[in-house]
């Protein structure tokens, strides 16, 4: 359980807000307001698109038809579900993704109706989140065999060398605008 709270998300979160404190404690409430209204936003959208793996069995695989879009058309969407080691369901879905130049999944679909058969444990790389309210569920990015390859696959890499310059010019650029805007210390005449 705690190391769902000790992810990177949540604490890039809990550096937004300090930061947000700190330029208020220093009278940049202007700055500090500004920095929440930057930061909070830019960080769902980075939690969104951030790639998560986890390794258990696929227990299911599936191909559904979509409801027809307002000009009648419609496409097959690929289900993979899977349970992970401490026993969770994940349901998750299969679709090609330019934002993870993602270009395979028919591949990654044929690899999880393997393993599926195989009943072996596999790891499978995927982002976005899971909403029952509005029907969003998470992507598979990559699948492979049980271990710790997604750390090192060339999109994760790449994904988080983004993050820390995103990260480090949105920190950086509000401490210098903090200090550009601070008043200059004029000593007392008296």
């Amino acid at each position: 359980m705690l190391e769902a709270w000790m992810s990177f998300g949540y604490i890039v979160l809990l550096a937004i807000v300090v930061l947000a404190y700190m330029l208020w404690r220093r009278g940049g409430t202007i700055l500090a307001v500004a920095s929440v209204a930057v930061g909070i936003p830019l960080w769902f959208a980075w939690e969104y698109a951030r790639p998560t793996w986890t390794t258990g069995v696929v227990t299911g695989t599936e191909v559904r038809r979509s409801d027809p879009d307002v000009r009648g058309n419609t496409s097959d969407i690929q289900y993979i579900y899977m349970r992970n080691r401490s026993d969770r369901g994940l349901e998750l879905i299969n679709e090609d993704s330019w934002w993870w130049l993602k270009r395979n999944s028919d591949r990654i679909f044929n690899d999880a109706k393997t393993a599926e058969a195989r009943k072996t444990e596999v790891t499978l790389l995927w982002n976005r989140w899971r909403s029952t309210l509005l029907s969003f569920y998470p992507n598979v990015i990559a699948i492979g065999p049980a271990g710790s390859w997604p750390l090192w696959s060339l999109r994760t890499i790449m994904f988080y060398a983004l993050s820390v310059l995103l990260w480090v010019g949105y920190f950086y650029g509000f401490i210098r605008l903090r200090r550009w805007s601070a008043p200059a210390d004029v000593p007392n005449p008296e």
